[in-house]
C-alpha cells in the first residue's frame, strides 16, 4: 500500500505502519501486513479506542517492535537510531519469525563470520544483537539465567591504526588547492580537533575571543576550547553570520554530505599520489598529535579532543603518545638521578 491508499491515520514508519491519533493521544505500531483482514481488524479497533490483542508469537518481528517502543531506544540520538535501524533491519530480513530464545551463540557467531569482509558492519551487528537481546530478556522472551548469547562474541580486530594523520606534503598541497570553504573546513578540523560532524554545525555565536563552546554530537559532552592563534588568524577573514560557520553560497548551513564531496574534489586534483587516502576524519588525529608533541599529557589532550578515554587517546596518539610520555618519564628519572647526587 503506497501513503495515499493508507486508511486515515496510518503511516509509514521504519518499514512498518503506525496508527497516530493525536487528538486521542493515540501512537500504536501495527504489526499486520496493510490491507489483510488482520490489519483492519486491528485498524477497527483502534478507530474504537479499543487495544489490540496482545501478539501471541514470540520472534524477532516481536522483540524489534517492543525495542522501537522502548525508552531505552528512543533516548538514543538520531545518528545513533539510523544506525541501529540499519543493521536491525538486517536482523529482521533473516530472522523474523525464529523465536529469539532458540538463538544460541553459535548462531550469532556465525552471522559475525558471514560478514567478514565488512569487519567494521560485521561488530556493529553483534553489537546490536547485544541489544536486542537484552531487551528480549527485559520483556520476557528469554529467560534471565540463559544470559546474552550475543555477549562474549569476538570482535574483528581494527585492521590498521583508524584514520591516518595528513602528512606534512599532503597538508602543504591541499592548503594551496583549497576552496575558501574547504580550507575553512580543514582549518576548523585541525584547530578544535573535533569530528567534521561537529564542525559543520559549529555556530559563531559559540565563537569568542577567548575560545569557543559547544556541545559534542557523538558524545553530548560539553567543552570549552581557548582558539589556537593559527585558527583565530584564519576566522578574522571569514565574514560572521548569525548561522553556522560553514555555509553555502547563500548563507545557509551546509550538510557534511555536501563538504565530504569537495573536500574528495580537491584531492582528486593533487599531484600527491595518496592524497585520496587520508580522510577529513584523519585531520583529528593531526591535531592529537600536535597536542602530544606540544607536551600535553593524556588529559590535556581529552579536555581539547573531547575523547572519553585513554584507549582512544592510544589510537589516535599512537607512537607520538608513547615516545612523548617515555621522553617526559626518563627526564623525571633523569631529575632524580642529579637529585641525589647534588645531596
Amino acid at each position: 500500500m503506497t501513503r495515499k491508499s493508507l486508511p486515515k491515520y496510518v503511516y509509514n514508519d521504519r518499514g512498518y505502519l503506525r496508527f497516530i491519533r493525536r487528538s486521542r493521544g493515540i501512537s500504536v505500531m501495527m504489526h499486520e501486513e496493510a490491507g489483510t483482514p488482520e490489519f483492519w481488524d486491528h485498524y477497527n479497533r483502534l478507530l474504537k479506542g479499543k487495544p489490540a490483542p496482545a501478539p501471541v508469537r514470540r520472534n524477532f518481528e516481536a522483540l524489534i517492535l517492543s525495542y522501537y517502543e522502548s525508552d531505552a531506544y528512543k533516548k538514543l540520538k538520531p545518528r545513533t537510531r539510523s544506525d541501529y535501524r540499519r543493521y536491525i533491519s538486517h536482523i529482521r530480513e533473516i530472522w523474523a519469525e525464529k523465536d529469539p530464545a532458540r538463538i544460541e551463540t553459535h548462531h550469532i557467531y556465525e552471522l559475525h563470520r558471514a560478514n567478514a569482509d565488512h569487519w567494521r558492519q560485521a561488530n556493529y551487528l553483534v553489537q546490536v544483537m547485544v541489544v536486542l537481546m537484552n531487551h528480549a530478556r527485559l520483556i520476557g522472551f528469554i529467560k534471565k539465567e540463559h544470559g546474552n548469547p550475543a555477549k562474549g562474541i569476538p570482535l574483528f580486530k581494527q585492521q590498521s591504526d583508524g584514520w591516518e594523520p595528513w602528512p606534512d606534503d599532503v597538508r602543504a598541497e591541499f592548503e594551496a588547492l583549497a576552496s575558501k570553504r574547504a580550507r575553512l573546513v580543514y582549518e576548523l578540523c585541525v584547530g578544535t580537533g573535533q569530528r567534521i560532524g561537529d564542525v559543520v554545525k559549529m555556530k559563531w555565536e559559540h565563537f569568542s575571543d577567548e575560545g569557543f563552546d559547544f556541545t559534542q554530537g557523538k558524545t553530548d559532552k560539553p567543552l570549552w576550547i581557548p582558539l589556537t592563534n593559527r585558527l583565530k588568524t584564519h576566522l578574522e577573514g571569514i565574514a560572521r553570520t548569525d548561522g553556522t560557520v560553514v555555509i553555502n553560497a547563500k548563507g545557509r548551513p551546509v550538510s557534511y554530505r555536501i563538504v565530504a564531496e569537495e573536500m574528495r574534489t580537491i584531492k582528486r586534483k593533487m599531484k600527491h599520489e595518496k592524497a585520496s587516502y587520508y580522510k577529513t576524519h584523519g585531520l583529528r588525529k593531526n591535531a592529537t598529535i600536535e597536542l602530544y608533541l606540544a607536551g600535553c599529557d593524556d588529559e590535556m589532550v581529552k579536555a581539547v579532543t573531547g575523547h572519553s578515554g585513554v584507549e582512544m587517546l592510544k589510537k589516535y596518539g599512537g607512537p607520538i603518545r608513547q615516545r612523548e610520555l617515555a621522553k617526559r618519564a626518563q627526564e623525571a628519572r633523569n631529575q632524580m638521578e642529579r637529585s641525589k647526587t647534588e645531596t
